[in-house]
């Protein structure tokens, strides 16, 4: 299960006006990236990474339960993750549905999809 926002999830919520991510991550990339060396088991290995900040599940989760008066459930089915969200009708009304294979997606989806609606 994924756990943290791509670089372009991540650049998409900060352009919408979003708070930037309190998570940095250590990801993996080709041999042209920075090099960490490791010694395992007498053992020198090198591994490419980029540190880079990401928006967690943990944060998205914050993000959309923050907002007042909205009601937000997840759930995992058989086929991914679906997250719905609630206005009450004083607030407008409406039911926002999303569903995605990795719950990080859903709730970005989520998140991309009230913002651009105005309901945060």
């Amino acid at each position: 299960m994924k756990q943290y926002t791509t670089p372009e999830q991540t650049a998409k919520l900060i352009e919408l006006g979003f708070e930037k991510p309190m998570w940095r991550v250590a990801r993996k990339f080709d041999d042209q990236s920075p090099r960490i060396a490791i010694t395992s088991f007498g053992k020198l290995m090198t591994f490419s990474y980029e540190d880079v900040f990401a928006y967690s599940v943990g944060e998205l989760i914050k993000i959309l339960e923050d907002v007042a008066s909205i009601v937000m459930s997840y759930s995992y089915q058989k086929n991914g993750y679906y997250v719905r969200v609630i206005i009450p009708k004083r607030e407008g009304g409406g039911m926002y549905r999303i569903s995605q294979i990795e719950l990080i997606d859903a709730l970005y989806d989520m998140c991309v999809k009230l913002k651009e609606e105005d309901v945060i």
